[in-house]
């Protein structure tokens, strides 16, 4: 009945202004605490959905989205109209900096650009090949501050096939972008070779401010299938993970230049990372995620952005290029594998450093979604002929056999995902085939646990399922909410415990993720958690118990015991921390952590 003990530590406060602190959407019901009670309590009605993501992207409406684009040429025009170009050391000819990497005994020269506005960065190299550009590397000085580090920035290593998107083999040698954050009144520094800053431009991005931009999180609306196809719900069973739509973070349509285009089928896979090395806050996702698309669409003219979906650090899915999440949507993600795959990018530069665990879970449920959409084995392999170009690393007509779940350098010369990343990609195809049961179109856990224990406890479903704390799994429901973790199970946290366990922050609290499902008991119920319980009962209500105090009340026969139910949650008294019960208290000494029992 004990979890292990947990290390003691204070009671958050459990509210802020008098509001229960919740870092998700207010929820709808609270239940009487009982499983018994609630196993007869007629379903609510789930509230209307928010975000639109029962849209088809497709079929939205141009957004009023603000943003531009800027071009300045890094060569020195000499009449106060162009960026300074300046030589280092001094003001002489170019010579070799000192730079990490492959920065290293390059002839490189610096330039310096007065930049006012806008938050994105990325290099054109307008004279140089693919094969011929040298190193690109930028750093920033915001208004009164000091230099910022280099960044590192890689050419762009995806794009259309030859003939897709309706800009043939242009070929645009770029940067990756960086995302810098606002850029007020700044000095943006390029280091690049001598030979290329006469005909390079330095890319300006603004992707505009939007009301309403949002972290993806809990409250969008079942996906819905492209216009003549079948619901999801219709044609599978594995459960679509929570995706934020491209109204969510702001496409700005007009920027497209041609309708989507559809493979025959899918067969596979290409996982990515954006190779951003800047960094980026949850709140400022939507802008990123706007400024890739202005950079793809306006810098390098593809037709649209990229990648199929993006996943961000803290484990938001965002729908990348327009079509139709369930579709087979071609994309530009992998030069000459673009046909019969799809791609899933995760945001930020995972050379060095790894993707979070939510990131990760996030990359696997919406690979195994799509998968289970179109049959394809997790853990299979299928053949792919290249269309060559760019850095396909297949001559065009060439036929290979690749695993399903492929990371973009098992197809292009790039180092994409990352080194770092690459070493993810097991553990990625791994969960995949968990999740959808080595191939099959099988429930998620929070799915089969909602299936289990049936809509007459846990009433309709308040949000979409989505992704929680350290690679965990979520949803509401009107009457209690059902929370996943590989390390934890699956379990249904129910009426005034669930209201408890939200008022302290969900799994993000010390209570960690719950370890059992609500036990009904004869005059109330509890719930265990990784770091503690909760008990109820119609005459104490709801409260916590943790540590040392739970322990000893444990030790004493729990509620049966002569104390009884808890009927505080524990809070500070001279000295030490004290538990009230219906029949007595608990106090724990600090000097020495001696429990009295009163």
């Amino acid at each position: 009945m004990t979890p292990e003990p947990q290390r003691r530590r204070p009671l958050p406060e459990a509210r802020r202004g008098g509001v229960p602190v919740s870092r998700r959407a207010a929820l709808s019901g609270t239940g009487a605490g009982l499983l018994a009670l609630l196993a007869a309590r007629p379903a609510q009605a789930a509230p209307a959905a928010v975000g639109g993501a029962g849209l088809n992207s497709a079929s939205a409406l141009p957004l009023p989205v603000s943003g531009s684009t800027r071009s300045l040429p890094l060569a020195a025009a000499g009449d106060g109209s162009a960026p300074l170009l300046r030589t280092a050391p001094g003001g002489g000819a170019a010579t070799a900096l000192p730079g990490d990497g492959a920065s290293a005994g390059a002839e490189l020269t610096e330039v310096t650009v007065d930049v006012d506005g806008g938050s994105l960065l990325g290099v054109v190299l307008g004279g140089a090949t693919a094969d011929g550009a040298g190193p690109v590397a930028v750093r920033v000085r915001p208004a009164g501050g000091e230099w910022g580090a280099w960044n590192e920035l890689t050419l762009v290593d995806s794009g259309p096939d030859a003939t897709a998107d309706g800009v043939g083999a242009a070929g645009v040698v770029a940067t990756e972008p960086l995302w810098t954050g606002p850029l007020g009144a700044a000095q943006v520094q390029v280091r690049l070779r001598a030979a290329d800053a006469a005909t390079a431009r330095l890319e300006v991005v603004d992707p505009g401010e939007r009301d309403g931009d949002a972290p993806a999180a809990v409250g969008v609306a079942r996906l819905a299938a492209a216009s003549g196809a079948q619901s999801v719900d219709e044609r599978v069973t594995l459960a679509a993970p929570t995706i934020r739509t491209r109204a969510a973070w702001g496409a700005d349509e007009t920027l497209r230049k041609s309708s989507a285009s559809y493979s025959g089928t899918l067969k596979a896979a290409v996982v990515h990372h954006t190779a951003d090395p800047g960094s980026y806050t949850q709140a400022q996702v939507p802008a990123v995620i706007r400024g890739m698309y202005r950079y793809h669409t306006v810098t390098l003219g593809w037709a649209d952005l990229g990648y199929n979906f993006v996943v961000d650090r803290f484990g938001g899915i965002w729908e990348g290029r327009a079509g139709g999440t369930t579709r087979p949507v071609v994309g530009a993600h992998a030069g000459g594998f673009n046909v019969d795959t799809f791609g899933v990018s995760m945001m930020g530069d995972y050379t060095s450093v790894a993707p979070s665990a939510a990131c990760l879970e996030s990359v696997a449920q919406v690979i195994a979604w799509k998968f289970s959409l179109h049959g394809i084995d997790p853990a299979g392999t299928t053949r792919l002929t290249s269309a060559g170009g760019g850095t396909a690393r297949y001559a065009k007509g060439t036929t290979v056999t690749l695993r399903t779940v492929s990371a973009h350098r098992d197809v292009g010369y790039t180092a994409c995902p990352g080194n770092v990343g690459f070493t993810k990609m097991d553990a990625i195809r791994t969960r995949v085939a968990q999740l959808t049961a080595g191939g099959g179109a099988s429930a998620s856990e929070v799915a089969a646990k909602y299936a289990a224990v049936g809509a007459g406890v846990l009433g309709a479903p308040t949000s979409d399922e989505g992704p929680a704390k350290s690679g965990g799994r979520y949803r509401h429901y009107a009457i209690g909410s059902i929370y996943s973790h590989p390390s934890a199970g699956t379990h249904a946290v129910l009426g005034l415990i669930r209201d408890k366990y939200a008022s302290l922050g969900w799994e993000n609290s010390f209570l960690g993720y719950p370890l059992t499902d609500e036990v009904a008991l004869p005059g109330g119920a509890f719930s265990h958690f990784q770091g503690g319980s909760i008990y109820f009962s119609p005459r104490t209500g709801a409260h916590v118990v943790f540590g040392a105090i739970r322990d000893k009340w444990a030790s004493l026969g729990w509620e049966t015991g002569r104390l009884g139910y808890p009927r505080s949650d524990e809070y500070d008294v001279a000295g030490g921390r004290r538990s009230d019960f219906t029949s007595g208290s608990i106090t724990w000494r600090a000097s020495d952590g001696r429990l009295t029992v009163r």
